[in-house]
């Protein structure tokens, strides 16, 4: 369950909705449905917004996790079309505990404060240090103003809040040729626009953290994959609705 939710992000690349939702399930390997996520993109006439994406477990993977839960949310303000984040949090719980971490930014500084909070057999810790590094968006604003960005189809690298815990970087690439044929096989997907995104951290003991990632014409996630996973093969995330 732990960081599925990065196969889930780029639904919000979409613009001009006020409101935007979309659902998705995760499969693993020989598994069946491991887990299913809820997506949800608001724009206010004020010109703030909200995104939020609640991820949980199902099945075998809910009893192993102990009914295992993760929030992601996003709050700030919409200039020029770019998301500009207040705060980011993100939330991991399950029938024993819970563990919330809250950033909050200060762009004028440049500085991002984190509040942890931990509690576990109804006894609460927090602890508010500031991040070891600043970035001007979390990853939900990033995969949203990635529009913003990409527009010439050139590979980039990005720095967000829920990133590599070192910097918080993230590659884009553009696939071409050889690569774009590949990317195409993984994913069983012809229309659309592709995108290889590394998370340079190793998440399911995947060295980088390389997902494949299909978008359709409207900009929503179809399909993702994080390949070669372990021993049985790849992480899949797919719309539902």
């Amino acid at each position: 369950m732990q960081k599925m939710v990065w196969i889930l992000m780029l639904f919000a690349q979409i613009a001009g909705a006020k409101v935007l939702s979309a659902s998705y399930e995760v499969s693993f390997g020989i598994f069946q449905t491991m887990g299913t996520a809820d997506a949800r993109f608001e724009l206010n006439d004020d010109q703030t917004y909200k995104i939020r994406v609640e991820a949980r477990t199902t099945g075998l993977a809910k009893a192993l996790s102990n009914n295992r839960i993760e929030v992601y949310e996003s709050v700030g303000t919409v200039k020029n079309g770019k998301l500009i984040p207040s705060s980011y949090m993100k939330i991991r719980k399950n029938n024993s505990k819970k563990n919330v971490k809250l950033y909050t930014f200060d762009h004028i500084n440049r500085i991002v404060w984190k509040e942890v909070s931990e509690t576990k057999e109804g006894k609460e810790h927090k602890d508010k240090d500031q991040n070891e590094y600043y970035a001007q968006e979390d990853i939900l604003s990033l995969f949203f103003n990635l529009k913003n960005y990409t527009n010439l189809r050139q590979n980039q690298a990005f720095y967000a809040i829920g990133g590599n815990k070192t910097d918080g970087r993230i590659d884009v690439v553009f696939p071409k040729n050889k690569e774009l044929v590949s990317i195409k096989k993984v994913l069983e997907k012809d229309d659309g626009d592709f995108l290889k995104v590394i998370l340079n951290d190793r998440i399911f003991e995947s060295a980088n953290g390389e997902l494949f990632i299909n978008l359709n014409n409207e900009g929503l996630c179809e399909k993702a994959v994080l390949a070669d996973v372990l021993l049985f093969g790849d992480i899949v995330g797919k719309r539902v609705r």
